[in-house]
């Protein structure tokens, strides 16, 4: 009875001290992202309330300027979003350029896209500095 106890726990202990590490497979998911931003111009302004500032963005996505989608999104100094807006890139086009060939459609959405969050302060300092500099 005592040889059987014996080869037993001998058993056991081999098999306890086995260290043998079984490999595991892990599928793993590869996937690529694509980003078709264009363009994009962000600021923090007051949005919700006058003494804060949010964090606003316009970007334009998509396979052309002129056919891209435009989102206006507003998120707080906590990333909730407080206001998100899609249009078609082509509201941005003001009235004088409506008649204008695709390249200056283009190029103006671009400036659009580019001062969409520049103050009328902000641009006169601009301007003054670049009529200062000729």
């Amino acid at each position: 009875m005592k040889f059987k106890a014996f080869i037993l726990s001998i058993g056991t202990l081999i098999m306890a001290c086995n260290n043998e590490v079984k490999a595991t497979k892990t599928n793993l998911q590869v996937s690529t992202l694509k980003s078709d931003v264009l363009l994009q111009s962000t600021a923090f302004k007051p949005f919700s309330r006058i003494n804060k500032k949010d964090f606003v963005y316009l970007s334009l996505s998509g396979k052309t300027i002129l056919e891209s989608v435009a989102t206006f999104k507003v998120t707080n100094e906590k990333g909730e979003e407080l206001h998100c807006e899609t249009f078609t890139a082509k509201e941005l086009i003001q009235p004088e350029y409506k008649t204008a060939n695709s390249s200056l459609k283009e190029t103006h959405i671009r400036e659009v896209v580019a001062g969409f969050f520049v103050d009328d302060l902000d641009f006169q300092k601009v301007k003054d500095h670049t009529i200062a500099g000729l």
